[in-house]
């Protein structure tokens, strides 16, 4: 007589809890509970897809550790969870796990709620069962949006990361706030000011890293009391998003969604009811003018041009081609001369390899390029003092009138788009909109003292900061100066000789290009001058 009883099958148990502060549906809880339903039906569990802190909302196929299980669905014949909302809370990503499983043989199974789709009458109560699961989901996430947005408006620090150089501190009325970190708003005021002053921000990094100051981030994860996986570095890219980002001037900021759903990397100031942005901070680090004029400075050298490599060529995107005017690239090539393997370096120009017209294509060896680069950059400007721009905000209103404009646009093009229909909606836009108004009216009316940057020495000369460089620095160096070099080939130059004759170069030859602002008189105060060479002067010229 064959026996009617049901062959054992392999179970995967699916564990999934947001938060681990409800003892009802425990880990460990939801885990007994499979496992007991396993055991009852003769079938053999073969394993766990837990996943702790992971919001139902998560598509399964990209949980950590469930996605990881469906990516081999030959170990294992059904998903069983403790409820359906453990397996996921949105019905459109339950349908794509229920056409998977149902297209490669496998059962979801709820042991609680006591269905499981290899009958129809399953797949029908699964399906609702999911949809009041999303219905839950959307109400828990309101409320969250709803409290933290309240936390925002009222200026009160919602537990979001902490924003560079703040944080958290106790308000006197209750709840928290976001105080200075002394040190690292040391460091953020500089930034600021370096970038102002048009100090690049690969020099900036540089000199950070060279501090050995850990990052914002790896500072968080101490502030924290964890340890960072690994020590991440001081990038250019970093510094842009430090100084970009509102918070910088003590502004409460929200990031915002994508149509898709995805983070935006910009962040959005927060504005109270009346249009007017909520301040996360009664200390900002930084004026919202000093924060204006840095991001001014970074937008008016946007980068032109091909990306530098960092490489350790000193002249890697300072030398140029005087055929095309583009850069010119670092070469190595190995040869073998007498059974001994030399190293041969050139600067050339690739246009050819890039498919570009050169009309005369250069190609100089490494030594000659910076032997004769840095000899005609120490002879222009080897005595003379460098500079650093000193800024003075004066009394200057055009940021927060910038500000108070931009939200003036917003609230309108909101209204254009439709987002304040009904009568109270539109009572509160036209509230808003006169509040703002006279805001921009009365920012308008204020006196104007314009913001001055002005040059002051800094008691060090071109000569003795090159001499404390090292190859990269001095290529930073070379880039925060605006000082850029051009390399000729043989033939293109025509110069008159001493003897009063015309010829042209017989070898690549280069010749720096000097910023007209390093020309400009500075009296020593003694009646001589520093630097008398007329604009546009090149080495080599007539």
């Amino acid at each position: 007589m064959s026996s009617t009883r049901t062959p054992a099958k392999r179970v995967l148990a699916v564990i999934r809890l947001s938060n681990e502060t409800d003892e009802s549906t425990s880990p460990d809880r939801q885990r007994a509970l499979v496992a007991n339903w396993t055991e009852a039906n003769g079938h053999v569990l073969v394993g766990e897809a837990e996943d702790l802190d992971i919001s139902g909302g998560m598509r399964p196929f990209e949980r950590p550790s469930l996605g990881e299980w469906l990516k081999t669905p030959d170990r294992f014949d059904v998903l069983a969870c403790w409820k359906l909302d453990r397996l996921t809370r949105r019905s459109s990503h339950f349908a794509e796990v229920l056409a998977w499983c149902q297209q490669r043989g496998i059962t979801i199974v709820s042991v609680t709620e006591g269905f499981d789709i290899s009958t129809s009458m399953g797949k029908m109560f699964a399906q609702i069962i999911a949809a009041f699961a999303e219905g839950e989901l959307d109400v828990i996430t309101e409320r969250v949006r709803g409290s933290h947005e309240k936390l925002r408006r009222d200026g009160r620090y919602a537990g979001a990361p902490l924003p560079f150089g703040y944080v958290a501190g106790d308000r006197p009325s209750g709840g928290k706030t976001l105080v200075q970190d002394s040190e690292y708003a040391a460091v953020l005021r500089k930034i600021v000011k370096d970038v102002t002053e048009g100090v690049s921000t690969h020099e900036i990094a540089r000199r950070l890293n060279e501090q050995k100051l850990m990052t914002w981030g790896d500072r968080r994860h101490v502030l924290r009391g964890t340890t960072p996986e690994k020590q991440q570095h001081w990038t250019p890219d970093v510094i842009q998003q430090v100084v970009k980002n509102p918070s910088v001037a003590g502004y409460k900021t929200q990031r915002t969604k994508t149509e898709d759903g995805r983070y935006r990397k910009a962040h959005a100031i927060v504005t109270d009811d009346d249009g007017n942005p909520v301040m996360a901070t009664e200390e900002p680090i930084v004026t919202p003018a000093e924060w204006q004029a840095a991001i001014k400075s970074l937008s008016s050298r946007a980068s032109k041009g091909e990306r530098m490599a960092r490489t350790e060529s000193m002249l890697q995107g300072v030398l140029k081609c005087g055929g095309c005017e583009h850069n010119v690239y670092q070469h190595r090539s190995r040869h073998t001369v007498g059974g001994e393997i030399k190293v041969y370096a050139y600067y050339a120009c690739q246009s050819r390899r890039k498919e570009r017209a050169c009309d005369a294509p250069v190609r100089v060896t490494v030594e000659r390029a910076e032997e004769d680069a840095v000899s005609a950059l120490l002879a222009l400007l080897g005595h003379v003092e460098i500079m650093r721009s000193e800024y003075d905000p004066g009394e200057d209103y055009s940021a927060q009138l910038a500000e108070a404009q931009g939200i003036l646009d917003t609230l309108e093009d909101d209204f254009l788009a439709g987002k304040y229909k009904g009568e109270e909606a539109a009572r509160r836009y036209h509230r808003m909109h006169a509040k703002q108004s006279e805001k921009v009216d009365r920012l308008a009316a204020l006196p104007h003292r314009p913001a001055t940057t002005r040059q002051v020495g800094t008691g060090e000369t071109y000569a003795e900061r090159w001499s404390s460089l090292t190859r990269l620095g001095r290529r930073d160096f070379l880039l925060s100066q605006g000082i850029t070099f051009t390399a000729h080939a043989p033939g293109t130059v025509v110069r008159k000789s001493v003897l009063g004759t015309t010829e042209a170069n017989s070898e690549p030859l280069i010749l720096p290009e000097i910023p007209k602002s390093l020309f400009t008189l500075s009296p020593r105060g003694d009646g001589s001058v520093r630097f008398t060479l007329a604009p546009g002067t090149r080495m080599g010229d007539e």
